[in-house]
């Protein structure tokens, strides 16, 4: 991970640290030792970068020096980025017109504590949360059998950051089984990159219960894409993965459909793959393929679709089928929410709550979890979503 954004994270360094030394550190009388431990915080933090971005995986495994790393990044490196880049620009207005004081560095404190703020809030009571969402659904096309039909969806739980911890999770599985859901679905991406992080969880996982059962699909973070080794571990490490889901009872959906049955009436359930990264010598491995999914269901039947990725129903669903429903995370929500912005409203057409067209209809959840442990303004969630005939 740290990799991939090496060298935005080496300019986030060293910019504003040199900016900061030009202004402040090259004065007369400021002391050799002064200067010294100034860069040594420089070079601390460069050498910590290197030593995440050369792990194997995308993620060192457990992820905590990741995440460490990454709550300092929030509480000190993008607050002195913003603090510094917001005074040198001040410090241009005041000399360009003359003015008395540096707004821009007034200004830059603003955003250095709101950043402070986020990363602190948004990494520990923001993450260690979750709300019940209940989302009322209707359509001509329900079997009357189904009216009324209460499906629980969760998605993106990551439970490789919760580590042995299961409190969270265990509120989980007891709120979702509160609902008294007919169904329960789950969206994809239970870990963030290895199998083990579900062997810790699976007792818990494995409680809970629905009269329809738990139905699940994989998501991008469920295949072996962000670990390295031959292609032989990554398959096991991806075997392993599924073995532990049916383990714990839920049924998994493999570019494949099932029926469901209640009050008389039949619908489908079609679930694709979620692996948005290509395989060299295997193009398909993993991919959601639709065609395969829908293959056998009945034209004109009742479909839900699962799928990770939302991208699938633009690209897929809705100009290949007549697909009524489908629901959807990976998006998260984008995590952070301010003044009702999100970095992904930028990157996902569709990317949280319900969206129609032409009678067609994509729910995506903001799921629980995250591979980076910080939520804000985007509350983690299990939906209650109930069907209604028309």
């Amino acid at each position: 991970m740290i990799a991939n954004s090496f060298i935005f994270i080496v300019l986030l360094i060293l910019l504003p640290d040199i900016i900061i030394y030009q202004h402040y550190f090259r004065r007369p009388g400021v002391s050799i030792w002064v200067k010294m431990l100034w860069w040594g915080q420089t070079i601390l933090m460069l050498a910590c970068t290197v030593l995440l971005a050369t792990t194997r995986d995308f993620t060192p495994h457990p992820q905590t020096p990741l995440n460490i790393f990454l709550f300092v990044v929030g509480v000190y490196l993008i607050p002195k980025m913003l603090w510094s880049f917001s005074t040198s620009f001040g410090r241009l207005l005041q000399k360009r017109f003359h003015g008395k004081h540096n707004w821009g560095g007034i200004f830059g404190c603003g955003l250095a504590l709101m950043s402070i703020y986020v990363t602190i809030y948004g990494s520990t009571i923001g993450f260690n949360k979750f709300e019940i969402r209940r989302v009322d659904y209707a359509s001509a096309d329900l079997p009357k059998g189904f009216d009324g039909y209460r499906i629980a969806v969760f998605s993106d739980a990551h439970v490789g950051n919760y580590e042995k911890d299961n409190r969270l999770l265990s509120s989980l599985v007891d709120s979702i089984n509160a609902l008294h859901p007919d169904v329960v679905f789950f969206l994809g991406d239970l870990q963030n990159t290895q199998p083990s992080e579900i062997a810790v969880h699976q007792s818990v996982l494995s409680q809970i219960e629905a009269p329809d059962g738990v139905f699940s699909i994989l998501g991008n973070h469920d295949y072996s894409c962000y670990i390295g080794g031959t292609r032989e571990e990554k398959m096991a490490s991806e075997k392993e993965t599924i073995a532990m889901e049916r383990q714990m009872g839920w049924r998994l959906l493999l570019n494949e459909h099932t029926m469901l049955y209640h009050g008389g009436d039949s619908i489908a359930l079609a679930g694709i793959e979620g692996n948005e990264v290509i395989v060299a010598d295997d193009k398909d491995h993993g991919r959601g393929i639709f065609e395969k999914a829908v293959e056998g269901i009945p034209e004109g039947m009742f479909t839900i679709m699962l799928m990770h990725n939302p991208e699938h129903w633009g690209v897929d669903i809705l100009p290949n089928t007549n697909i009524q429903l489908s629901l959807s995370g990976h998006t998260h929500g984008g995590q952070i929410s301010l003044f009702g912005l999100t970095p992904v409203m930028f990157n996902y057409p569709e990317y949280n709550g319900m969206y129609e067209r032409d009678g067609q209809h994509l729910f995506v959840t903001v799921g629980v979890g995250a591979m980076i442990p910080l939520r804000f303004g985007v509350t983690g969630e299990v939906v209650l979503l109930t069907m209604h005939c028309q």
